[in-house]
């Protein structure tokens, strides 16, 4: 069965929210994040859901290249 692209954006989503939760970042300190300003949990999910997507399509153009 293939998932819908709803399907997958909801679990990149979800997986953003536990990451968060957890304390998880994408940086090794708070003082790494680009934010001017105090990162909210929104800020950050939405941080994290842009830095799987793009771990991702790395992964995916890596995969292709391989014969």
């Amino acid at each position: 069965m293939k998932m819908t692209e709803a399907e997958a954006k909801r679990g990149l989503h979800i997986a953003a929210v536990i990451m968060q939760a957890a304390g998880l970042c994408r940086y090794d300190s708070p003082l790494q994040c680009r934010r001017f300003y105090p990162p909210t949990d929104d800020g950050c999910v939405d941080c994290i859901e842009k830095w799987l997507l793009a771990k991702a399509r790395r992964e995916i153009k890596r995969e292709e290249v391989k014969p």
